[in-house]
């Protein structure tokens, strides 16, 4: 069964989540140097004889793009103002800490100085380690650059794929009969 029609509904779809995601990524400055995740976004429609298939793809950050998306609660215990983030998350922190390496090599990118209370600078590993202990403790915003686009695209264009669906079903059909 051809599904010429299904498929340009579905590509619509894809490139609309798509789109609006990577706006959201952008809107709460969720790039980084290399951009791995916001480049790498990206969808594909595949079909075989019988079916259709609609994949979102994240390519390097496949390991990470749910902790962006859902954002990670905190394990709690901070002094000091701040607000606690990734309520509503199914990730929490609650054993063990978020990797120390990648945050010093951020720093390094992002040529940050760290300083004490009595304002000298230290090192890169303390510094880190001060951004490993807030991640902890608060926990890492939820971004849904994902769900909410896939959702609201999903509500916004489903009459509209069931329809093309059912044009290549009826194409289908006439073609079967006629033969």
């Amino acid at each position: 069964m051809e599904f010429k029609n299904t498929i340009q509904s579905l590509q619509k779809l894809g490139g609309s989540v798509v789109k609006e995601g990577r706006g959201i990524l952008k809107k709460k400055k969720k790039t980084t140097r290399q951009n791995t995740l916001y480049n790498q976004f990206d969808y594909l429609v595949t079909s075989s004889k019988d079916s259709v298939t609609l994949e979102f793809e994240f390519g390097r950050a496949e390991d990470y793009w749910q902790f962006v998306d859902e954002g990670v609660r905190g394990a709690g215990g901070f002094k000091g103002s701040g607000k606690m983030r990734g309520q509503g998350s199914p990730f929490k922190y609650s054993t063990k800490m978020p990797p120390r390496q990648p945050l010093i090599n951020w720093i390094k990118n992002k040529s940050l100085k760290g300083r004490s209370k009595k304002g000298r600078f230290i090192t890169n590993e303390s510094f880190g380690f001060l951004i490993q202990r807030a991640i902890y403790q608060r926990g890492l915003e939820r971004t849904q650059f994902f769900t909410r686009p896939f959702t609201t695209q999903l509500k916004k264009q489903e009459k509209k794929i069931l329809q093309a669906f059912a044009d290549d079903l009826e194409v289908q059909l006439k073609q079967t009969f006629k033969d």
